[in-house]
């Protein structure tokens, strides 16, 4: 007997799954392979890009402070004695050697000072032996502007030094301060050129000038090369001499009847004070308010308290202004590699006259 149970059906194929899409290949992180160095053009772009971004952000700080009024007229500022805003002393440092820069900076603080109406009185802070002549001139001048045309008052505060020209542009103020330690007078002017001539001679060199036919008396016979002769001797004395004149009339002008040499003719004098104070003679704080160079033994914050009383001023605000340079500038000055200064070869290569004191 057969079995009749119905039989299950087959199972059905499987089916295959369906096929899925690739992975995406993705490049390994950078920590895995290290990049690949970039060309010597890309490093310097790079660079380039990086440092004309610093250059920007300086140059809007700069901006930002100018805007600010941190900055006068191109002139730093700090508050030295908190007062009224509108009752400033402002003060300026006369410092080193007075030449063309100095000068040049300190009619750019003139101008501050005829522009700002809060500016009532100044101080010039001097701490120099002196320098150029004709710095020295401007200096001086634009010294008895601030008094007599602008009508504010100017008083000296003198440092460690204030002679020679340092004294020539100190004469015009209204009031003059000397430190107890200050050494300042030398009223005089000098011309100096060094002369190498026995030494070329020990070395064997010989350095050819040729002068055109007119000019062959005077030409450059002031030099390094030539030992001056009589004749060049006195033609730049007589020129020392005129300048000296000027240089007495400016402190005559400026003293007036303070100085001891107007109260004293000259022919009452010992003989070898008969030129005093003009003989190029330095004196100590003390010997300068005696014969009447300097007014007051005392500091930079009298001084400031003597501007602020000529001033009538109640209560000064006594303001320090100095010389800022572009930002741009002090970068690359700050980059520079050491030369030689052709400028200063320049300088000691012809005779230099001079309203100059040096220990």
């Amino acid at each position: 007997m057969t079995d009749q149970r119905p039989t299950s059906p087959p199972p059905a194929p499987q089916q295959a799954p369906p096929p899925q899409p690739a992975a995406p290949q993705y490049p390994p992180p950078w920590w895995v392979h290290p990049p690949k160095r970039s060309s010597f053009v890309g490093r310097f772009f790079r660079v380039l890009l990086l440092l004309l971004f610093v250059l920007s952000v300086l140059l809007n700080i700069e901006l930002t402070l100018l805007l600010a009024g941190r900055w006068a007229g191109g002139m730093a500022s700090s508050v030295l004695d908190d007062g009224k805003s509108d009752q400033i002393v402002a003060v300026y440092a006369v410092a080193g050697m007075i030449d063309g820069e100095a000068a040049q900076a300190f009619q750019q603080f003139c101008r501050v000072v005829r522009d700002d109406k809060k500016i009532k009185a100044v101080v010039l802070r001097i701490d120099s032996g002196g320098g150029g002549v004709s710095a020295s001139d401007q200096i001086q001048e634009a010294v008895r502007a601030i008094r007599e045309k602008l009508g504010k008052p100017v008083v000296v505060s003198m440092g460690g030094v204030a002679a020679s020209g340092g004294y020539y542009i100190a004469a015009p103020a209204d009031e003059i301060y000397a430190e107890p330690t200050t050494v300042t007078g030398s009223i005089g002017v000098i011309a100096a050129w060094p002369v190498l001539q026995k030494l070329m001679d020990k070395w064997g060199i010989e350095f050819v000038t040729i002068r055109s036919t007119h000019a062959e008396d005077w030409k450059a016979k002031a030099n390094f090369w030539e030992t001056p002769d009589d004749k060049t001797i006195k033609n730049y004395k007589d020129m020392l001499d005129t300048m000296q004149e000027r240089f007495e009339q400016v402190v005559i002008a400026g003293r007036g009847d303070r100085l001891q040499r107007a109260k004293q003719p000259d022919e009452d004098r010992p003989a070898g004070a008969r030129h005093a104070p003009f003989n190029g003679k330095i004196y100590t704080a003390d010997e300068a308010r005696q014969i009447g160079l300097v007014d007051e033994i005392g500091y930079l914050m009298d001084a400031a308290n003597a501007a602020a009383r000529l001033a009538n001023l109640s209560d000064p605000k006594v303001v320090q202004y100095s010389r800022r340079p572009a930002l741009l500038t002090e970068l690359l000055a700050k980059a520079e590699t050491p030369k030689l200064d052709a400028k200063l070869l320049d300088e000691w290569s012809s005779p230099r006259i001079l309203m100059l004191w040096r220990p």
